[in-house]
């Protein structure tokens, strides 16, 4: 069998020669935001070997965190594990509108899902999914909706293209087209391999903080929070002054509601606006009641997590996870004990991660989240 390899370097040229070989099926690359995405383009697209990738907020590999603007990281799949791959992407370019991304990403979808002989109403629910990278500064509703829309048993995981906390630039890479896109790896294994989808997040509630949504000005733009400007009602729930505000408060005070069965969804805040409104990750209604969630030790809550792979032969460990929830270890001295935690629960198995803008789940685009795929032997 061939081996599934990762590889860490500041030269893409060096990661392509140390995980490439004749039997690769796919390669996944995240990369600090110093990198200009079309020098790696340049040099991964002469292989002819399907690929995706994405900018990030810092990146994790076998049990050590990478949280500089340079380094690349790489994981590729051989044949012996990854029968089957389309790879596809979607323009999400600003000027585009929702019905048109979620048409465009129903289609290529289904065009994809035809090719490799995929029903997406009844797909192989242990062979059979889909990785997203998406750009991150635009909203994935309408990219997800679109394959919800084609098939909704179809399982998927991912992430939203990260970068620097100034919310610039962020962009996507892969083997259709690269930049303002969202793509995707619709993916069959071979019958010697399974997989696993999950989530892990990490905070408790604060008690009697309910935040209605009484005023938008954009499906990202939360201008006022109980009738009154968003940041002030914010920080008053939070128990700081306006002028205390910055990412490390975001990332300890989120936004969340619980629909029920124990679920709860997150809407992390992105920035506060040049007035006094609070911009999201994630798409918000008016009329949603939040309520306010301090983020707590992810120590636990990751170990827990992980403890589903326990008695599986893992093979591949990739992890999309939050810039929040990197900033939220900082404060809390948490960086390397969190690697830790992966290094001990999987041991000498590839692993990759990488910091998100938001994350993704089987249609669902949620906020200061791990979401992760695992291979396992069948």
């Amino acid at each position: 069998m061939s081996e599934i390899k990762t590889f860490a370097s500041n030269n893409i040229e060096e990661i392509i020669a140390a995980i490439k070989t004749q039997n690769t099926s796919l390669m996944i690359f995240f990369y600090g935001a110093d990198n200009d995405y079309k020098q790696l383009e340049s040099k991964i697209a002469p292989h002819n070997i399907p690929y995706l990738g994405c900018m990030d907020a810092g990146r994790l590999i076998s049990g050590k965190y990478l949280l500089d603007e340079k380094s690349i990281v790489g994981l590729s799949f051989p044949k012996d594990v990854i029968e089957d791959v389309v790879v596809d992407a979607v323009d999400m370019s600003a000027q585009r509108t929702n019905d048109a991304i979620c048409d465009d990403s129903h289609d290529k979808l289904v065009k994809a899902a035809e090719r490799m002989g995929i029903v997406l109403a009844r797909p192989d629910m242990e062979r059979e999914f889909a990785i997203n990278l998406l750009c991150g500064l635009n909203s994935a509703n309408a990219f997800l909706a679109g394959q919800s829309r084609a098939g909704l048993m179809l399982q998927t995981a991912g992430g939203s293209s990260g970068g620097k906390t100034d919310f610039k630039v962020t962009n996507v890479i892969s083997s259709a087209v690269s930049g303002n896109v969202g793509a995707f790896a619709l993916i069959r294994l071979t019958k010697d391999y399974k997989f696993l989808l999950d989530r892990i997040s990490s905070f408790d509630k604060v008690e009697n903080t309910i935040l209605n949504v009484t005023k938008l000005a954009g499906p990202r733009h939360i201008v006022e929070l109980n009738n009154k400007p968003a940041a002030q009602a914010y920080c008053e729930a939070v128990g700081i002054k306006a002028d205390e505000l910055n990412p490390d408060t975001f990332a300890n005070y989120t936004l969340g509601i619980e629909p029920g069965d124990e679920e709860r969804l997150i809407t992390s805040i992105m920035t506060k606006d040049d007035d006094s409104g609070l911009l999201t990750y994630n798409d918000v209604v008016l009329g949603t009641q939040f309520q306010l969630y301090k983020a707590k030790s992810q120590k636990q809550d990751r170990a827990r997590g992980l403890e589903k792979l326990k008695g599986k032969s893992v093979v591949a460990f990739v992890s999309f996870d939050c810039i929040l929830c990197y900033l939220a270890r900082n404060t809390l001295h948490e960086v390397q004990a969190i690697a830790e935690v992966y290094e001990r629960a999987l041991p000498e198995v590839p692993n990759l991660c990488f910091g998100t803008f938001s994350e993704n789940i089987c249609g669902a685009n949620v906020n200061q989240t791990e979401t992760f795929l695992a291979l396992y032997k069948a």
